[in-house]
């Protein structure tokens, strides 16, 4: 009877589970598309940036845009930096894992955790540049709000 209970219920974890890490993995992969996004976004941001900074003056809602703006360029800075600092680390590992082929499963076991290593330090850094996407959508958004002109 217990047995009727908990198997439907572990199959449906174990669904669950291998769901959640479907979209972990899709996260990590797509991370590269992701940075393109912001890019994108940032580069039609910047098209009416001039319109915005002589819009503020009169428009208090144009120099909020504007902050947010300011805002969300620091964390950009930021998540770009840790992004390309740990490119340089993934080649770095390949470097150092050559000479240690002494034995081959201790070489193995060491590439396998470097490689273990950059996919949580990737799927960090993923989920910072996916939550900054989302606001740049939404500031992407009240630009086409305010119809600024493009320069």
């Amino acid at each position: 009877m217990v047995d009727a209970i908990v198997s439907p219920l572990l199959e449906l974890l174990i669904c669950f589970a291998v769901e959640v890490v479907k979209q972990q993995v899709k996260l990590v992969v797509g991370v590269k598309q992701e940075v393109k996004k912001l890019t994108s976004h940032l580069q039609a941001i910047q098209d009416v940036l001039n319109d915005a900074e002589q819009r503020q003056v009169k428009e208090e809602f144009v120099r909020l845009w504007l902050g947010r703006i300011k805002d969300i360029s620091y964390d950009i800075e930021d998540v770009l930096d840790e992004w390309i600092t740990n490119q340089g680390d993934a080649d770095d590992n390949v470097v150092v894992l050559a000479p240690q082929k002494k034995k081959k499963e201790c070489s193995y076991f060491l590439a396998t955790c470097f490689g273990f290593k950059q996919v949580f330090i990737r799927h960090d850094i993923a989920i910072k540049i996916k939550e900054i996407n989302e606001e740049v959508d939404d500031i992407a958004t009240q630009k086409n709000m305010f119809k600024f002109v493009e320069s």
